[in-house]
């Protein structure tokens, strides 16, 4: 298991461009005119950009090796289909997404000026936005949401620089990714990803998955390196406590697990690591 240290990893200039708190529970009978009506009488103009999109399904993290073997099944939707409603803020570094099962607030950087507004203050928007829905549900229905998994996302872009210029260097930023000998060349690009189990009080509650992928950057198509850390699971205990505290575990994982991923150079010489 890992081992946290009391003071986590902090930079002067962190890669973060988006950071998602999102909870699933099971479906509402809520229409889209009901969505629609939260984000008029509980976000209001703060969020005047809105649209509709498709549903988003969530993972279920299941430890149980027989179930993860089981094919996927085929699910046959009765009725009007599932909707899924965005929010976004004026200056768009705050987005609300929200269907009868899911919510979801998302902070992203818009322009190169923004910066990162730390993990507290992004927390502080989802419950905010959380304990909104909470009462516009009770007054409006009497099904009570039990939350059956939170997931945290950070989504980074590691930019080019004197540390790396090609997609073939990401072993120069990415710690997991090795060298395979004297044979193959650089290669043109890698893809990688990880599991890990978070255990808590000697059980495993979730998982942490960390995603390295080429990309380009829309402004210029200059490469980049996207780093996916989701944090994923059932809260600790029921309630909004035990939904505040695994987003709280998850957030030490993601920041011990990006230390963990990413090489000393590259916290030292592109982000500034400060602790």
């Amino acid at each position: 298991m890992i081992q946290f240290s009391s003071m986590l990893p902090e930079y002067d200039n962190p890669p973060v461009v988006e950071v998602i708190f999102a909870v699933s529970w099971r479906s509402l009978p809520l229409s889209v005119v009901d969505l629609s009506r939260f984000g008029l009488e509980h976000l209001g103009d703060e969020f005047p950009n809105r649209q509709e999109q498709p549903p988003m399904h969530m993972p279920r993290e299941s430890f149980d090796d027989a179930v993860q073997a089981l094919a996927p099944s085929l699910t046959f939707l009765e009725g009007t289909p599932p909707m899924r409603l965005l929010f976004q803020s004026n200056d768009k570094t705050r987005l609300v997404q929200l269907q009868r099962d899911w919510l979801a607030c998302n902070w992203q950087r818009a322009s190169n000026d923004d910066s990162y507004p730390r993990y507290e203050s992004i927390e502080g928007f989802f419950l905010d936005t959380w304990d909104k829905f909470l009462e516009f549900q009770g007054n409006n229905n009497e099904t009570e949401i039990v939350v059956n998994q939170c997931e945290l996302t950070y989504v980074n872009h590691i930019t080019p620089g004197n540390l790396w210029e090609r997609h073939g260097q990401v072993s120069d930023v990415i710690r997991l990714a090795g060298i395979a000998g004297d044979f193959l060349p650089e290669p043109e690009d890698a893809q990688l990803a990880f599991r890990y189990r978070i255990r808590h009080e000697d059980r495993d509650i979730g998982r942490l998955h960390v995603q390295v992928q080429p990309a380009f950057r829309r402004e210029d198509l200059s490469p980049l390196i996207q780093l996916n850390m989701i944090a994923r699971g059932t809260p600790i205990e029921p309630g909004r406590e035990g939904m505040v505290s695994f987003f709280q575990l998850a957030h030490k994982w993601i920041v011990n697990g990006f230390a963990a991923t990413t090489t000393d150079l590259a916290q030292r010489d592109l982000w500034r690591r400060a602790l």
